[in-house]
């Protein structure tokens, strides 16, 4: 369903891919809404452009779209150029991501040891490393990966950044979709954290790190509606 028909149009939107994906991930999602209010950027890109060194003059409130959509590390990013004043969205919208990825006593994540096994091998043959890792994960094959997208550095951001203190008082209402039995990003991590009342989360039925491709049209018509009209996902705090 394309959401030309709707009365409400959408803010600018702003999407920012996960690690070894380019932003063409996005396409099923950018489909459902009208391409001149979308722009979308792989984890690459967005560090460089939006967190790089001298870029303080991007935060200027109306500069860059109003709601910005990350998944996985994108979303990490994303709440790091919030932190840094880098972007002033109207919106947060973050896909299976958490602000601390490793796991540690108190905090569920992927262990260390694992970080460093996929580490190495991407910082050895990191497309392989890659390609191995969506495999393990049952993760979409295509758009392919490039040895830029699957650099160590965005897994370096994945292990570094602990951004449990920035969610917790964040100012910009964020909406945080989870799934079951994602093995990369536990659906319990809210319960960790005592979240503001902006700060909703909500829950699609089934698991795997990359439901949200099955539920492109339902997200879409989430930026244009409140979620609680959303007949696609069910939400929960």
């Amino acid at each position: 369903m394309m959401l030309d028909d709707l009365s409400a149009r959408p803010a600018s939107v702003g999407l920012v891919a996960g690690w070894s994906f380019p932003a063409t991930v996005f396409d099923p999602l950018v489909r459902q809404l009208p391409g001149d209010e979308v722009v979308a950027f792989d984890w690459s890109t967005f560090s460089s452009d939006w967190l790089g060194r001298g870029q303080e003059e991007r935060a200027v409130p109306g500069l860059g779209p109003a709601v910005w959509v990350g998944w996985s590390l994108g979303g990490s990013l994303l709440l790091e150029a919030v932190r840094r004043g880098r972007i002033r969205p109207a919106r947060l919208v973050l896909i299976q991501a958490t602000p601390r990825f490793l796991a540690e006593d108190g905090w569920p994540g992927v262990s260390l040891g694992d970080w460093q096994g996929l580490r190495r091998a991407a910082g050895r043959q990191p497309v392989a490393a890659a390609a191995a890792f969506r495999r393990r994960f049952d993760l979409p094959n295509e758009p392919a990966p490039s040895a830029q997208l699957a650099a160590t550095e965005g897994l370096d951001w994945l292990a570094r950044l602990d951004l449990r203190s920035q969610l917790v008082s964040i100012e910009v209402p964020v909406d945080i979709w989870l799934a079951p039995d994602d093995p990369l990003v536990p659906v319990d991590w809210p319960k960790h954290l005592e979240l503001p009342a902006h700060v909703h989360v909500h829950r699609f039925e089934q698991g795997g790190h990359a439901e949200w491709l099955d539920h492109a049209a339902s997200l879409a018509r989430s930026l244009v509606r409140p979620l609680a009209d959303d007949p696609g996902a069910r939400s929960a705090r």
